[in-house]
């Protein structure tokens, strides 16, 4: 995430791990002042991810995989954006980072 070219600053970065456990959780500021939240916590019986973009108080996108939305397609991965729940791939911090850069790039256009 530090040699990201759209992260201006990384905020808060907290980690824990222990042999095959791990949680980790950070927020970041992207180029354009949105603020991203990352969360991710896995076992070796599962994996828990939540990345929040936010713009002041509104909520741009969330992608996580909560078990819930059991009508989304991609279940149990899927996408908040505004009102709408959407089917998502399962995301890692490396996707949603370029996710982030085509929604800022497309911003600016």
């Amino acid at each position: 995430m530090k040699e990201s070219s759209i992260v201006d600053s990384i905020i808060s970065m907290d980690s824990d791990a222990l042999g095959d456990f791990y949680r980790l959780k950070i927020q970041a500021c992207p180029i354009n002042g949105w603020k991203l939240h990352v969360w991710e916590h896995a076992t070796p019986k599962f994996q828990r991810y939540a990345y929040h973009v936010s713009k002041g108080t509104q909520l741009v996108i969330r992608w996580d995989n909560a078990p819930h939305h059991r009508q989304v397609n991609t279940f149990p991965h899927h996408k908040h954006v505004k009102e709408d729940i959407l089917a998502s791939k399962e995301m890692s911090i490396e996707d949603i980072l370029e996710e982030l850069e085509k929604m800022i790039q497309g911003e600016s256009s």
